[in-house]
């Protein structure tokens, strides 16, 4: 089973509340993995041309949280964690459009330059 980790930046797994896209392939990892959690835990999206696979799918969200997200926002496949996950604050090499309103430094760092500019 793939161990639970928290994030060291913040501690509170904001950015897991939305879910995460996977690749196919990735999906297929994960889904290889013995997890006690009820399925489904993907839903698809469809055809994507920037996934290696070509197709997209969707963490499953259960209590306002990743699917495998725990209640100590513990990640519980962080070692198999798609891409995304692994990039995150950055999407394509640059900071992610979303990185302020997922991730709970990146809203901190946003008020301190709100300030910052009064």
């Amino acid at each position: 089973m793939a161990k639970e980790v928290i994030c060291k930046v913040c501690g509170h797994g904001a950015c897991c509340r939305e879910g995460v896209e996977a690749d196919l392939w990735e999906v297929g990892r994960i889904l290889e993995e013995s997890l006690d959690i009820p399925r489904p835990w993907f839903k698809y999206l469809g055809r994507d041309k920037k996934s290696p696979s070509g197709y997209k799918f969707s963490t499953i969200l259960r209590n306002r949280r990743c699917i495998f997200q725990n209640d100590h926002n513990r990640c519980v496949i962080y070692e198999i964690r798609p891409r995304y996950c692994e990039e995150f604050p950055l999407e394509d090499g640059k900071k992610a459009p979303y990185y302020h309103r997922l991730c709970h430094y990146g809203k901190k760092e946003q008020k301190i330059r709100k300030r910052g500019k009064k």
